[in-house]
């Protein structure tokens, strides 16, 4: 599996990602994810251990982003090299990544 969402008393979803996000991880995850969120208050993505990600993770993120309230949507745990993906692609600020 690599994805794990838990959901809290308080709204919050915490989906902590393992191994490399390649296209079809993304697709894998992409539905247990968006059913783990719907109706969330927050959204806390958990990148720790992700040093490589695909453009279809870009899209889940975003997905995601889209279920919140602005400033209710975040990633923690992110490695440079992926926050840098992020960066390339105008998403940095937007969902407001974290660095290890």
């Amino acid at each position: 599996m690599s994805v794990e969402c838990s959901k809290y008393e308080s709204g919050v979803v915490v989906c902590t990602f393992s191994n490399r996000m390649d296209t079809s991880k993304c697709l894998e995850a992409e539905e247990d994810v968006m059913k783990a969120i719907d109706g969330a208050e927050k959204i806390i993505f958990n990148l720790d251990g992700i040093d490589y990600i695909a453009s279809s993770f870009l899209r889940l993120c975003n997905k995601a982003f889209d279920k919140v309230k602005a400033g209710n949507f975040s990633m923690i745990n992110v490695t440079p090299a992926v926050k840098r993906v992020f960066k390339i692609a105008g998403l940095a600020e937007r969902l407001n990544l974290s660095l290890n």
